[in-house]
């Protein structure tokens, strides 16, 4: 199992879509999260990412803003999303009769925020 995480700071140009393919393409990762893709993921060519196997399966919500927070996975696995916010996305997957639960994190500056985030995961941790 493999995850490649990515704060590629914008990808709607041709340079970062070039790195990110040769990083997919030499890693072959099972999960992919990217941060900070400063774009509408409508706007990105998901065909683009389905030809390397790879499949949305949730963004981060955030008020009145684009999600900074995009989770991809392998075409062949099955996930649940279990809970999302502005700052993390967790979920659960099954591999070799296991559930597996990722907590995907991207924390605000904020100390508040931040401590708000942890309480939050250490709820879910407690609801699992």
């Amino acid at each position: 199992m493999k995850a490649l995480y990515w704060k590629i700071r914008g990808i709607a140009n041709s340079p970062s879509k070039l790195a990110l393919k040769r990083l997919i393409l030499l890693h072959k990762p099972d999960f992919l999260f990217i941060a900070e893709p400063w774009m509408n993921f409508d706007n990105f060519p998901a065909i683009w990412l389905n030809r390397l196997g790879l499949k949305l399966f949730s963004c981060n919500v955030k008020e009145n803003l684009l999600p900074n927070l995009w989770c991809f996975c392998s075409a062949t696995l099955n996930h649940v999303v279990i809970n999302k916010d502005d700052q993390q996305i967790s979920f659960s997957f099954d591999l070799d009769n296991h559930t597996f639960f990722m907590p995907v994190v991207y924390a605000s500056a904020n100390n508040n925020k931040r401590k708000e985030l942890w309480q939050n995961l250490t709820l879910l941790k407690k609801l699992i």
